[in-house]
C-alpha cells in the first residue's frame, strides 16, 4: 500500500530521496514495503513521461544509479536480453524489467517526469526497515488510493 507522506515531518525520508536526486524539491513523496512481486525499473520515455530510478544505502547514505534506458522493446529485447533471470532482476519476453529483491538496508527511490512535469517521488524500503530505520515516516502519513 502506498503511503503519501509529508517530507517536512519526514526528514530522514526526504534526505533518503534527495540522496538518490539531489534536485528533488516537492514537499510530498509516496513510501511503501518492498513487496514479494518486485517492482518494474523501466525508464524510457513516452507521452511525455519518464521515470528515473537509484538504489540508496541507508547506512552509507551512498546511492547507485540503476539504468537509464530500459525500454522493453529497443534497449532491452532488441539486444537479446529478454527472457532473463537471476536472483536480483528478470525480463519477460518483451523486455520489462523487474527488480525482484531489495536487501535490508537498502531503498529504491524513484522519481522522474509526468506529463511534462516533475513527478512525486516514491520510496520503497525492505519491510525490515520500514519501521526500524524510518520510525517517523509512521507518523503523519496517509492513505494514498
Amino acid at each position: 500500500m502506498d503511503q503519501a507522506i509529508e517530507l517536512r515531518q519526514n526528514p530522514d525520508v526526504k534526505r533518503v530521496i534527495t540522496t538518490a536526486f539531489p534536485g528533488y524539491k516537492k514537499q510530498r513523496a509516496f513510501l511503501s514495503a518492498f513487496g514479494e512481486h518486485g517492482v518494474s525499473i523501466n525508464s524510457y520515455w513516452g507521452g511525455g513521461s519518464r521515470d528515473y530510478y537509484a538504489i540508496v544505502d541507508l547506512r552509507t547514505m551512498t546511492t547507485r544509479p540503476l539504468p537509464t534506458s530500459t525500454h522493453p522493446y529497443f534497449e532491452v529485447a532488441a539486444r537479446g536480453l529478454a527472457n532473463q533471470e537471476n536472483d536480483v532482476v528478470s525480463v519477460d519476453h518483451v523486455g520489462n524489467v523487474t527488480l525482484k529483491i531489495l536487501p535490508e538496508g537498502f531503498a529504491l527511490v524513484r522519481t522522474g517526469i509526468f506529463c511534462g512535469k516533475p513527478s512525486t517521488a516514491h520510496v520503497y524500503l525492505n519491510p525490515a526497515n520500514f519501521a526500524k530505520l524510518l520510525p517517523a515516516a509512521a507518523q503523519g502519513v496517509s492513505s494514498a488510493t
